[in-house]
């Protein structure tokens, strides 16, 4: 199954939801858009055990590098004008583009920016930007210009409003979890920081966004127990349930 997706952006998640093994492994009928195909593997995986996880992450490794490749050669490696500014740091600092934005949206800022600038004052960083473009263009095999599970983990902060409920899942340990709750204060794309307010504590407390595993904005309080917000996926017998809707 060949899907028009980043190929910079794929997880583990896209190689269970394109894998007729591990779809049959974790029931997710073959048929369901792609996106909730992805959304039940993301939960699986967050629910399976840590040998069956690393055996599934180890075969997602390779896929996702053949994949790079071969999309590669279809969808040529980021190499816009906005692309050199944000992968530039003088530039990204000239035009002060927060470093821990998601990727997409720092080149989104720098395009606008772009339009309105002084074609004549920057005459010389758009001609470094035409050949860099070129280069980078010609170069498949190029760096990808930002970590796929970071930018999904940046995307989804992006969209949350201030004064939701989180639960953020940060690694401790080789393969242990320690969860910061309360509401999100603000989030700080220069820094790249989450401010999360304590509803128990009554406390603030500060979470570097590049240590989040994941976010639970399901819940509406403290705790795993907390009411739920929205409906969870759930397996009932060989059958995905959002909360009692079957899917």
């Amino acid at each position: 199954m060949y899907m028009n997706i980043n190929p910079f952006d794929l997880s583990v998640s896209d190689f269970v939801a394109q894998s007729a093994r591990w779809c049959a492994e974790f029931n997710i009928p073959e048929d369901f858009p792609y996106d909730l195909k992805v959304e039940i593997a993301d939960r699986a995986l967050f629910d399976t055990g840590t040998d069956q996880y690393e055996q599934i992450a180890e075969e997602a490794e390779d896929w996702i590098e053949q994949e790079r490749t071969r999309l590669g050669e279809a969808l040529p490696t980021f190499s816009t004008h906005a692309d050199y500014i944000v992968r530039t740091e003088q530039w990204r600092n000239e035009f002060n583009i927060p470093p821990y934005l998601p990727y997409t949206e720092q080149v989104r800022i720098a395009d606008e920016v772009l339009r309105t600038i002084d074609r004549s004052k920057y005459a010389g960083m758009l001609s470094a930007a035409e050949e860099w473009s070129k280069t980078e263009s010609a170069n498949l095999n190029a760096e990808p210009p930002f970590d796929g599970w970071k930018e999904q983990i940046r995307r989804q902060l992006l969209q949350i409003q201030k004064g939701k409920y989180l639960m953020i899942y940060v690694p401790y340990g080789s393969s242990n979890y320690r969860i910061e709750q309360g509401t999100l204060t603000s989030v700080d794309w220069n820094t790249g920081t989450v401010l999360l307010h304590s509803t128990v504590y009554n406390r603030d407390n500060t979470v570097a966004i590049d240590n989040i595993q994941s976010i639970d904005e399901s819940r509406s309080g403290s705790g795993a127990l907390g009411a739920v917000q929205t409906a969870d996926l759930r397996l009932v017998g060989f059958d995905w349930y959002r909360g009692n809707t079957k899917l």
